[in-house]
């Protein structure tokens, strides 16, 4: 009964999850082509010299001269048959292989990011759980508001100013490039795989792998705490003290495990917003991603790319709301009866 019940629940949200999807798709459609400008005024050059006729071949090539239904049918077909069609301005390339490029440099920053920030904080929150009240309580809370409310972009260009430069003159301060995501002036625009080039790229993630940490520690540390502060007023908690485990046993054995479905959700998103890249981090430190694509895009009214990077964002973070859901039902037994 509890496996019919366990799969009844899966194939409803399965349902959900195929609906929402193409509902995103939809409206990601409509959004997208009621943008105001013609996007083929900004790939035809503007010289007296231009032949007119050449803009509505362009236009019929892209089939921007078709019925708004049309031009729906057509982007529905090509989204399930997997052509994504070609860019408005990077050279009529195919917006797969943009992306496929764009989405290494991001899945590199914001994954090695969310890992570093998922542990960290994860720990942070629990010792401030476990230190309740105490000093480090009061100073990882303090902190962890302080640059959870803190400017995204204002912290990255703080960063940049700091530490790609001497800092008052002082030689010693540590220094980091300014933007990029290797030096392509010593090894070629071509990624080559060196030693050399591997520390160049390491060097390039510092600033912005810490901007981007620094945000999102202080969100799941603030998260991790409230849950297990939650948890350790429960029943379950004191009989374990009254058994006479220490705080730290209680805390690993019994406190963490049941405090961790929050913590689930959290880290499912973030999973899910890799694929969405980090528009502000990416930007300042010129760091060419998906993000820093999406904000070219909607300045050059490019519509395949746009198509591509929202809808691949919206399923992205549906399926990990999905995959998040099938977790907590398999770890949390009061989410089946539920």
């Amino acid at each position: 009964m509890a496996k019919r019940s366990f799969r009844r629940i899966i194939a409803k949200r399965l349902v959900n999850v195929v609906l929402t999807c193409i509902g995103i798709m939809i409206l990601n459609f409509m959004l997208i082509h009621f943008m105001p400008g013609d996007p083929i005024n900004n790939v035809i050059p503007h010289t007296s010299k231009f032949d007119p006729s050449l803009k509505w071949e362009l236009r019929e090539k892209f089939h921007l001269n078709d019925t708004l239904e049309k031009q729906l049918g057509w982007y529905l077909w090509n989204t399930f048959t997997g052509d994504w069609g070609t860019s408005y301005m990077q050279n009529q390339r195919k917006v797969i292989d943009i992306i496929s490029q764009d989405l290494q440099w991001t899945f590199l920053l914001v994954g090695i990011s969310t890992v570093f920030t998922v542990l960290i904080g994860m720990g942070v929150g629990a010792y401030s759980a476990y230190r309740r009240g105490g000093a480090f309580d009061v100073a990882a809370t303090s902190t962890s508001l302080f640059f959870y409310g803190m400017p995204t972009f204002w912290f990255a260009l703080i960063l940049q100013t700091l530490f790609t430069h001497p800092f008052l003159g002082m030689q010693w301060w540590p220094q980091f490039p300014p933007g990029g995501y290797y030096d392509t002036v010593r090894y070629g625009a071509t990624l080559h795989w060196s030693w050399p080039v591997f520390v160049s790229i390491a060097e390039h993630l510092v600033l912005p792998s810490i901007t981007l940490s620094i945000g999102y520690l202080a969100g799941v540390s603030i998260i991790m705490k409230s849950a297990l502060v939650d948890t350790m007023t429960d029943d379950y908690i004191l009989t374990a003290r009254a058994k006479g485990l220490t705080d730290y046993q209680v805390l690993r054995r019994h406190a963490l495990p049941n405090g961790m479905p929050p913590m689930v959700a959290l880290i499912a998103m973030d999973m899910a917003f890799v694929l969405g890249g980090a528009y502000q981090v990416e930007y300042v430190f010129n760091y060419q991603g998906i993000g820093y694509r999406t904000i070219q895009a909607i300045g050059n009214l490019d519509f395949p790319i746009l198509q591509f990077i929202v809808v691949v964002g919206g399923v992205a973070v549906v399926v990990a709301n999905f995959a998040a859901d099938m977790i907590l039902l398999y770890i949390d037994p009061r989410i089946k009866i539920a």
